[in-house]
């Protein structure tokens, strides 16, 4: 083996232009699918911690409400909070937990009713506190105040531009309470923050407001649950955990296993492998070209060697092993020099439009700025597709240098 080896970094260094190309060849292709992996990586990873973040790891709501959430069914609320809070936070593995109320309003500038919809959403100050203020920036204004004497209300960067509104503002948020019957609040515009598409199109209140609105005094339409640790095995361990806990009164769903994420996440990872195997294919064509060529002009020699000796697995995995050197030089390069335009969008990112993000609702929280996230297993990934090409690539090459005929090869000319 030690031979073939030889033999192998022989062939490999013995024309160094032809080498040259294929090695060229899984840098180009490996650092193409370093940027690629990391740029998807980043904004889908971005995507799912912000919604996660802004929908909850874990979400509990009564049966009822789960049947028929499209309904908004108000009545199908969480009467008290604290005593379920007081449950689940005794859960191992639990963080925090937050009341939670969504509900759609009509708001417009002034008194007069308007046409404008908007989701009103009210929580704990802590939630607001360690989960949106950290991912959002004001536009202008300040966030809500815990002392004002009238109502106020945060707006997002979308609402105020359908509204044309700014800080100062009075606008009229009509509503609807849980038994049907109309909520109308006026409120002051204290502030106008933006981060991504689901925080620019909510308006804001404390949950004290929101309460009031839908007449649930002391609970809430949804309780979000917070795992220590982001995984989703952790969060789907959580919500298992949690379910027990609570009864079948009430519906425990971790993020992943919600209708959207279960046709999202394999759409996610299929565009990946998708993108990886293009990739590979790409590189595997070329490769093989340059393989055919090199066993072309090796047709007497590998005459000779089958003539002194040589069986045709040797032949084979001499041409296979002098693949995978080039595979290895290739992919460690074409690794580095991906990583360099990788780490200036994880970085620097990519500026979209605003007209696209408001396009997007709040199904998915997308930003303006669309970063890359390079982490080791893209490198790993990368590189194994590298030499995965290499190997694809001299295959067939290979099997054909194995099938040449010792006598025929020594005869033809060189």
């Amino acid at each position: 083996m030690s031979s073939v080896i030889r033999l192998a970094f022989r062939n490999a260094l013995r024309n160094k232009k032809r080498t040259g190309l294929t090695a060229a060849t899984v840098l180009i292709g490996t650092a193409f699918t370093v940027v690629i992996l990391s740029f998807l990586n980043g904004v889908m990873g971005g995507m799912t911690r912000d919604w996660v973040d802004a929908f909850g790891p874990v979400r509990i709501v009564t049966t009822e409400y789960a049947e028929r959430e499209i309904l908004a069914p108000l009545h199908a609320n969480l009467p008290e909070t604290t005593p379920l809070i007081e449950t689940i936070s005794s859960i191992e593995g639990v963080a925090h937990t937050a009341p939670m109320i969504k509900t759609g309003v009509i708001v417009s500038v002034g008194e007069e009713l308007g046409e404008d919809p908007a989701i009103l959403t009210g929580s704990s100050k802590e939630w607001y506190q360690k989960y949106l203020l950290p991912k959002s920036s004001f536009i202008d204004g300040a966030w809500l105040q815990a002392d004002a004497k009238k109502e106020q209300v945060v707006l997002g960067g979308r609402i105020a531009r359908n509204l044309s509104a700014k800080v100062g503002d009075s606008i009229l948020l009509m509503g609807k309470t849980q038994y049907g019957s109309m909520a109308p609040i006026s409120a002051d515009v204290v502030g106008i923050i933006t981060g991504n598409s689901v925080i620019d199109s909510r308006a804001y209140v404390t949950l004290e407001t929101a309460r009031w609105m839908v007449d649930i005094p002391d609970g809430a339409l949804e309780l979000l649950v917070y795992p220590a640790s982001n995984t989703r095995s952790e969060a789907r361990s959580v919500s298992t955990a949690v379910q027990q806990k609570i009864g079948d009164e009430y519906a425990s769903t971790a993020w992943m296993d919600t209708d959207m994420w279960k046709q999202q996440l394999p759409l996610m990872d299929s565009i990946q492998y998708i993108l990886s195997m293009l990739v590979v294919f790409v590189m595997s064509l070329a490769i093989f070209n340059t393989m055919t060529m090199s066993v072309l002009e090796r047709t007497g020699e590998i005459g000779v060697m089958r003539a002194m000796g040589q069986t045709r697995m040797t032949a084979v995995i001499s041409f296979l092993i002098e693949a995978v050197i080039i595979g290895v030089v290739g992919g460690i390069l074409g690794a580095v020099i991906g990583s360099i335009p990788a780490l200036y969008l994880e970085q620097n990112g990519i500026v979209l439009g605003q007209d696209m993000i408001d396009d997007v609702g709040d199904q998915f929280a997308m930003t303006t700025q669309m970063n890359g996230d390079l982490t080791p297993d893209i490198l790993a990934t990368a590189v194994f597709c590298g030499i995965l090409t290499a190997i694809i690539g001299a295959i067939l090459p290979a099997m054909r240098a194995a099938r040449i005929q010792p006598y025929e090869a020594m005869r033809t000319e060189r």
